[in-house]
């Protein structure tokens, strides 16, 4: 697991994500690295805070693209 370092709600988003609004990326801190990426759909906003853990999981997109998405360990 990798500690919450920082979050931010985006009511905006690039092209192509506007139906994901609103959604929530985090910087994990993992000791040796940090991992940036999405907060999943399950953690509401108002539940994350600074200094919990959460784990990354990695997903393909239909673009074939990876991603990281933040869960509850």
């Amino acid at each position: 697991t990798g500690t919450l370092l920082s979050f931010s709600e985006l009511k905006y988003g690039p092209v192509g994500f506007e139906d994901d609004l609103p959604y929530t990326i985090a910087l994990l801190d993992y000791s040796d690295y940090k991992v940036f990426g999405r907060v999943s759909k399950d953690i509401p906003y108002e539940d994350l805070n600074i200094g919990m853990e959460l784990k990354t999981e990695c997903n393909t997109l239909p673009n074939g693209q990876l991603n990281y998405v933040f869960k509850r360990p």
